[in-house]
């Protein structure tokens, strides 16, 4: 009896722990699974842009990653596993460290239960400029292009790495707004916020 109580708790654990990681690697990879980023990139977006993750931490849990099955290394790029279900973090996520440095080995067929289990259709985030039924309706969509290019003159980033940003955000918040992502790229950059509340304007 107790070693099925064991048992049962190691599995409980290792769901939990394979769970998070599916939420970890959704949330990184942008629309295409077989994307892959190097590793410095990888360390970067956790420790410092999403400040989930500190820089050590962070190499090991790639390291242990790769080791265990969940991301693959190949001619200087990671990407994940293409078998990985989708499994898209709530709002306001963010992964537990303790889970990540000590993952269970992948296997596909967890993958494939958890996305049976899934009461709902998965549609992978984009940025586009217009509307998805994956976000809410943004009436703010026409000043889009005004804010990416203000935030761009004003930060010198070039417009393309201000999108990446917003994407980045997009992707670890959920349901948000474009918009509201640029928004909170130019408050990271230190940018004038009554100018972006400007470019915005009112709703409708």
């Amino acid at each position: 009896m107790k070693s099925h109580i064991r048992q049962s708790l190691i599995w409980d654990y290792m769901e939990d722990g394979a769970e998070e990681i599916e939420r970890l690697i959704h949330a990184t990879f942008t629309n295409s699974l077989t994307q892959g980023l190097s590793e410095q990139e990888l360390a970067r977006m956790w420790a410092l842009d999403l400040h989930w993750i500190s820089p050590d931490s962070a190499s090991e849990i790639i390291e242990s990653l790769c080791q265990t099955g969940w991301l693959i290394r190949s001619e200087g790029l990671i990407t994940p596993d293409p078998r990985i279900g989708s499994s898209p973090p709530p709002l306001g996520w963010t992964p537990m460290v303790r889970r990540l440095m000590n993952p269970p080995s992948f296997t596909p067929n967890h993958t494939q239960i958890d996305t049976s289990r899934s009461k709902t259709k998965i549609n992978e985030p984009k940025i586009e400029l217009s509307s998805s039924q994956d976000y809410p309706p943004d009436w703010a969509e026409a000043s889009i292009k005004p804010i990416i290019s203000w935030i761009s003159k004003e930060s010198g980033l070039t417009q393309k790495e201000v999108v990446r940003r917003a994407q980045r955000k997009r992707r670890a918040l959920g349901p948000v707004t474009l918009w509201l992502s640029l928004s909170l790229v130019a408050r990271e950059q230190g940018l004038d916020m009554d100018k972006i509340i400007e470019l915005i304007g009112e709703p409708n």
